[in-house]
Parts: C-alpha cells; structure tokens; sequence
C-alpha cells in the first residue's frame, strides 16, 4: 500500500466503526458497528480516491464524522454527507463535472464565449488530444499533469511535432480545468514539464514556391483528366484561396471599379492566422513566353458555366483541404502523377522546400511580391494582416532575388 493511502486509511483508525474504502475508485466512507445497523455513503466527484485528492478527502471525512457525532444519531451517514457538501466551497453538485464534461465545456468556451477558433478547428485541432487524455484518465493511468502528458506523448512518439502540439493543447485545457472547475492544481502542465517531456520541434520546413509554368503544366493536365478539378487548381491559383475558402465563394459587382468579382465571406478566427471576409483579386500567371495570363472565373461562374466537382447526390461536393489531398494523391492518375512529380523536384532544390495543396496560396503571395503590388494590398486580398504575412507566407524566391540584381547591374 502506497504512504498516501496508509495515510489516507489512519484517518479514521481512532474511531470506532469507521473506515476509508476504494470502491472501483470513488471514495467511501463506511460506519459498522455492532448492533446497529451498517451504513456507507460515497464522497462526490470529482474526488477520486486517488492521491491528488487525499487531502480533500481527509478534510471530507473529518468533517462528516464531527457531523455525525454531533447529530447523536439524527444523521444517517449519507445526510451527513450532503450537510458537508453545502459548506465546501470546493467540491459539491456545481463541481461534479467529469473530464469529458470538462472538454466539452471548453469547447464551449473558445469557440462560442470567447470565439477564439471554430466548432471544425476545435473538433480537429483539440479533439484528438483532449479525448485520449480522457481516455487514460478514466482508465487511471495518471494521477497529476506531468505524468498525464509523459503517457499522452507516447501515442505519438514518431510524430515530433504532434508532441508540441499535444503538450500545448493539454497544458491549456488543464489551466481551463484548474480555474474553471476546481481541478487541483497538481494537474497543471508548466512550462518545466513540456520542455523536459516534449524535443525541441523540428526546423520548421520550407514552403515550395511553385514556378508559374511548373503550376500551368499540372492544371493543363489535370483538364485532361477532369474539367472540374482543374477549375478548383485555377480558382486556387489565380486567387490564392485556402482550399477550405471554396465553399464560401459568391459573385458580387465591386463598389469602386463596378465590374463582376468573387467575394470570399470566410473568416478564420483565433490561431497563428486570422482572416477577415474580402474581395478576391486575380494575380496573373506568367506562360512560358513570359505572357501574364488569366481565366475570366468570375464570368462563367456568373453565367453558371464553371463547373466543379460533384458528389453521387448532383450537388456540387463540399472542397476542403482533405479533399483537396485525396484528388492530388492519386497517383494512379496523371493529375497525381504529376503532383508527385513536383513533389519530389521541389523536395530535391537547396534548400528543399515542401508542395502541399497550400502551396496554391503561397504561390500567390510571391506572385504579387515579384510583380510589384504594395505589401498592404497583397495582405488586404489574402485576408491577413502585415504581421502574419510576414511570419507565414513566401514571399521571395531564389529567381526573383536573381533578377533583380540582374536589373541593377544592368542599371548601373
């Protein structure tokens, strides 16, 4: 038996009929004596009996037992209890939330109180993390948040960065616990524990800057093999949407220039990268003749002749990310074939550089940093502000760099 619980079982050593009990770990006190009726009564959650609540629970009993002493016989065990439970300003029926009850009301608070992110990026951000954790509390793995981060990195062992990831979303939810629900604070994660627990994070890797004609050449093929898919390439292309933003386009008349174009109402809140709804703006590609070139999208989508993709039911299907990689990784198709082609090319430039379906937006920044448009407009079409633009996105490239100094040698 641990020290803990022998301290724990003392409690009531002196008292006659008394005893501290592990029912499947909820907490109960019994009273037994001969000649009388036997009675027991559970001490309410969240006390477990567990180590980080042997203190409460001694407070608990303590107080139970001068209750019921003092009551001469009017209290039963169980009466004594809820008399107790009034005076606690630490545990009680307003305190009695599980972890599971707890993660959900933490969903509540970031995306509905404090609308720091969206119900789908808490559901795939936080989730996954906040529901193992939940897991091995239930199953009583782990008696404070050290030991519960040290078990919740194992799932992830081959994962640097999902390791920072879970350590930051877990230390998070447990400051919530502590502060919102009266959780001990043994089950805080400090910054001591994440740095002795959690590897310094991998170098973050190089977005690719895909070349205007290497991007042309994959949507040339991808309208081979399907029209549709090849209208998405191109609306995330010319307007440097993340692919998450397709489903939040519509055609609106511009209140400065009066022409046709795509309104984009998405917003993105909390994280790394805020994003206001805004007017789209095409920035050209240029074709291997040094061409700009663009597709008139705004028009055919107004004139209903922009097809894209569509589910078994006829309706056009819901584009996201995931989608997004699903079509690009085929690689039984050319469309995917080709993808994985750039893939590797880019992979093997110094330094490597890393082509994702977001590659389509960063592509757009360098675009409009290399034909001139001001910082200020780049990051009022994109949705951001300055700060974000310059920690995320690309906006150079060894080429661009190439020629304008070959411009000014050629100036001087």
């Amino acid at each position: 038996m641990p020290r803990w619980e022998m301290r724990l079982v003392s409690v009531t050593e002196e008292w006659r009929g008394w005893s501290i009990v592990n029912d499947r770990g909820v907490v109960l006190v019994r009273y037994r004596v001969t000649g009388q009726k036997a009675q027991s009564a559970s001490l309410p959650a969240p006390l477990r009996y567990e180590q980080q609540f042997e203190k409460d629970i001694t407070a608990w009993v303590n107080a139970i037992y001068k209750a019921f002493t003092e009551a001469n016989g009017e209290l039963t065990l169980k009466l004594a209890v809820k008399q107790v439970a009034k005076t606690s300003d630490k545990y009680g029926e307003q305190h009695q939330a599980t972890w599971e009850e707890i993660v959900d009301a933490m969903q509540e608070s970031r995306v509905e109180l404090g609308q720091r992110c969206s119900e789908e990026t808490f559901i795939k951000n936080w989730r996954p993390f906040l529901d193992h954790a939940c897991d091995l509390l239930r199953k009583h793995k782990v008696d404070n948040g050290y030991e519960l981060l040290k078990v919740s990195l194992r799932k992830w062992n081959h994962a640097p960065t999902m390791k920072v990831e879970c350590g930051r979303y877990l230390g998070l939810f447990m400051e919530f616990a502590v502060v919102r629900h009266g959780v001990p604070r043994s089950w805080l994660i400090t910054d001591f524990d994440k740095k002795e627990l959690i590897p310094k994070p991998p170098s973050k890797r190089l977005k690719a800057a895909i070349d205007d004609t290497d991007l042309l050449e994959l949507i040339a093929v991808t309208e081979l093999q399907s029209k549709p898919w090849a209208n998405v390439l191109k609306l995330l292309t010319q307007y440097g949407l993340r692919p998450e933003e397709l489903k939040h386009l519509s055609i609106k008349k511009h209140p400065t220039n009066k022409k046709i174009q795509f309104w984009c109402d998405y917003e993105k809140v909390g994280g790394a990268e805020e994003t206001e709804q805004r007017w789209l703006e095409p920035m050209f590609l240029r074709d291997a003749e040094d061409q700009p070139l663009t597709w008139p999208l705004e028009q055919l989508w107004a004139d209903g002749e922009l097809d894209l993709p569509l589910g078994n039911d006829g309706a056009v299907i819901k584009l996201n990310g995931h989608r997004m990689n699903g079509f690009l990784h085929r690689q039984k198709t050319k469309a995917g074939h080709f993808w994985k082609k750039l893939i590797d090319k880019y992979a093997d430039k110094t330094p490597s550089e890393w082509v994702r379906p977001y590659s389509f937006r960063d592509c757009y920044s360098v675009r409009s940093h290399r034909e001139g448009v001001p910082k200020a407009s780049i990051c009022a079409a994109m949705g951001h502000s300055e700060i974000v633009h310059d920690r995320s996105y690309r906006t150079m490239t060894d080429k661009i760099i190439s020629r304008d100094y070959e411009s000014a040698r050629a100036n001087s």
